[in-house]
């Protein structure tokens, strides 16, 4: 009988580093959303705004650490995020001012920008292939984990200890995590990779790759996103959800983003990550038709039905095309990673602000923009193919 394979001791460690360091993009969002009307009260002000703080740091502080983790390390940029992350959400505990408030919300989207930014990095520098597809699909579950329990903690803590309990619980979560990594996070930065001269922004953008499944990374993003901003719009106002259904029914969606994102794991083994990139789309395009074709239609499940095909298609997608885009970048991963982080953000953000200003059904929107994004990415793949992406499927 063979034995099974077991990745070397550094392989493991730095995997479940990255998955550590992506769980507090969701956490920063996800957590407090609860707490959101009491903190209205007590600031006396919107502060659905630090959201959008969050989002834009988080997006742009990428193209800075990015290249400061392939000059210094991936380790200690990590580290320094999950310091300056643990510190502003503590210090938002004791925020009186609506404007201290957004400054720490910025400096925390900037602490968690390091440290996705490395996450994807150090898979990047760690595997290769169908085994680089696979972290990345990890990587995706994971993330899914946090949307499904988040609200329904920060609630409880918000409603036990007050809204300032969920920033401490973020500000303790990062420092355990801080001193756990102190301690197992390996470096994972290539040697050498200092004394070599990085690629500048227009070399990556001249990269086939990155803008052939990077479109995909974006897209896929974008439309999980949408749905997500259309949803109470279409659930709530218009279908009459409850809110606690409504979260309900939302937790169940992003228990299903995590299940497909761990069976796509054994379906990339044997069907190769290319394969799998091409069923999600077609899954999005799928549902983007069954959005399109149960418009109008009463209850819930017209939305949720296509939203779940939606989603499957989204988690078979990500982790093949971010493993596709960054494959040509043994040099520059941190540089690549963040080109690919930050376009992630701002397109997901720009599509779903877009879509929400349109003056149709959120359905019929969403649906229009599914089949629209899935063809322009199919177009992208009937292209020729780089040399590594052959290689790596």
């Amino acid at each position: 009988m063979k034995s099974a394979v077991t990745l070397p001791v550094s392989a493991r460690a730095a995997t479940q580093a990255a998955i550590l360091l992506i769980l507090f993009n969701p956490l920063g969002i996800d957590l407090y959303l609860a707490a959101m009307p009491a903190m209205q009260r007590f600031f006396q002000a919107d502060v659905a705004a630090s959201l959008s703080v969050f989002v834009f740091s988080l997006g742009l502080g990428q193209l800075w650490f990015g290249p400061l983790a392939d000059r210094i390390g991936r380790r200690p940029v990590a580290l320094a995020g999950l310091a300056v992350y643990a510190a502003s959400a503590g210090l938002i505990c004791w925020a009186q001012s609506i404007e201290v408030f957004l400054l720490l919300r910025l400096l925390q989207g900037l602490g968690a920008s390091a440290s996705a930014v490395c996450a994807f990095t150090v898979v990047r520098d760690c595997f290769s292939g169908n085994q680089a597809a696979q972290r990345y699909s990890l990587l995706n579950g994971a993330l899914n984990v946090v949307p499904a329990l988040a609200p329904t903690m920060g609630g409880l803590l918000a409603a036990r200890q007050g809204w300032q309990a969920c920033f401490a619980a973020l500000a303790a979560s990062a420092a355990l995590v801080l001193a756990y990594l102190l301690w197992r996070m390996p470096e994972t930065r290539p040697a050498g990779m200092a004394d070599e001269t990085p690629p500048r922004l227009g070399q990556l953008l001249a990269e086939p790759a990155l803008i052939r499944y990077g479109a995909c990374c974006v897209s896929a993003l974008g439309l999980i996103i949408g749905y997500v901003t259309l949803a109470p719009a279409v659930l709530i106002e218009r279908g009459g959800l409850s809110p606690e259904r409504f979260g309900l029914l939302f937790g169940a969606n992003a228990l299903l983003i995590m299940a497909a994102s761990f069976l796509g794991l054994r379906l990339i083994a044997r069907f190769g990550q290319l394969a799998m990139l091409k069923a999600g789309l077609a899954l999005m395009g799928l549902a983007g038709v069954l959005l399109l074709a149960l418009a109008g239609q009463e209850g819930a499940w017209h939305y949720l039905l296509p939203v779940a095909v939606l989603s499957a298609g989204f988690a078979f997608c990500l982790g093949p095309a971010n493993s596709l885009a960054m494959a040509p970048f043994s040099s520059g991963a941190g540089r690549a990673a963040a080109l690919l982080g930050c376009g992630q953000m701002l397109f997901a953000s720009a599509l779903s602000a877009a879509l929400a200003a349109l003056p149709l059904p959120g359905e019929i929107a969403l649906g229009g923009a599914a089949l629209l994004l899935c063809a322009c990415c199919f177009a992208q793949l009937r292209r020729p193919e780089p040399a590594l992406a052959r290689a790596g499927r």
